[in-house]
């Protein structure tokens, strides 16, 4: 995907709430196993590589900037746009997506 509008307005749209099941890790660089035990590196690998596979889009940056393994929360940024990767009331790992602020 070219248009970064259109990008934009894909990522507002079904950005949040993604599950990040066996289906969406398929060729990630991060196993399933390795999830709970992953560094903010990782985590911005997984959010890259699920982004990539959401939106049709070739990532171009990622960053991790926080893993708390405790929490089970993992944050960064991915072409701009912020990620958090946390742990749902099921145990189940939840991907989302933020639009940057204008």
């Amino acid at each position: 995907m070219k248009d970064p509008a259109a990008l934009q307005a894909l990522v507002e749209d079904v950005g949040a709430g993604n599950l990040i099941d066996a289906e969406l890790l398929e060729g990630c660089p991060v196993e399933a196993h390795e999830l709970d035990e992953m560094d903010a590196t990782q985590a911005a690998d997984v959010a890259a590589h699920c982004f990539a596979q959401l939106f049709d889009h070739k990532v171009q940056q990622r960053a991790g900037s926080d893993a708390d393994l405790d929490s089970g929360v993992w944050c960064g940024c991915v072409d701009g746009f912020r990620f958090t990767i946390s742990r749902d009331a099921l145990g189940d790992l939840v991907l989302d997506f933020s639009v940057p602020a204008a």
